[in-house]
């Protein structure tokens, strides 16, 4: 009778324990993916602050002329979770600035009508899970917002668009066009962000 008491209670131990790996297992996955929507959302956030921030300081110039990471992190232009407060030097002339997925960050001026009469601001490291959101976020495609074009692939380079922006494909997209405006279709998404991997941003703003 005993040895039948000690048999169940090892049989009930072990189905509490194989209940215990299965809430785990799906405790770990739900936080994973909770933790990723919360980047997701983070990163664009930054993009955004960024983009109003410098449209905000560069308001009364001509141009961007000068404009880069130091300078938009010395103007309270970058959140400040995004960079190390120690390595903002007096003399300091570069800047390592990390979005929220850990991807470097690159601000500087750019050219679409004249000199630095634009800016980008380039994220690298961006995962393919999260690209989608990216791409079919609406970053604005009026005269207000200052969007010239966005360009998304494990290709894009921080240099992609420092020139004059005209042609559009499925790497660089520009508002308003036809075949390849903002936000990208879901076919569009798909092609630029894959399935694994990491992505490239960058935006080009006037």
């Amino acid at each position: 009778m005993r040895n039948n008491e000690q048999g169940r209670s090892m049989i009930e131990m072990l189905g509490v324990l194989a209940i215990v790996g299965v809430l785990s297992v799906g405790g770990i996955a739900g936080y994973s993916k909770a933790m990723n929507k919360f980047k997701t959302n983070k990163a664009i956030d930054q993009v955004q602050m960024i983009s109003t921030n410098i449209r905000t300081l560069f308001s009364s110039q001509r141009n961007y002329n000068g404009l880069d990471n130091v300078v938009a992190a010395r103007t309270n232009s970058i959140p400040s979770e995004m960079y190390s407060a120690s390595a903002l030097t007096d003399n300091a002339t570069e800047l390592d600035v990390r979005n929220a997925f850990g991807g470097e960050v690159d601000i500087h001026a750019a050219t679409q009508n004249a000199d630095d009469d634009s800016y980008v601001i380039f994220f690298e490291g961006i995962p393919a899970g999260s690209c989608q959101s990216f791409v079919t976020t609406d970053w604005g495609g009026d005269a207000g917002s200052g969007l010239v074009a966005m360009a998304a692939g494990s290709d894009v380079e921080k240099t992609t668009l420092d020139t004059k922006t005209e042609n559009s494909s499925n790497d660089v997209h520009i508002p308003g066009d036809k075949d390849y405006g903002i936000p990208y279709t879901l076919t569009q998404a798909l092609e630029a962000c894959g399935t694994t991997g990491s992505v490239n941003f960058l935006w080009k703003y006037l």
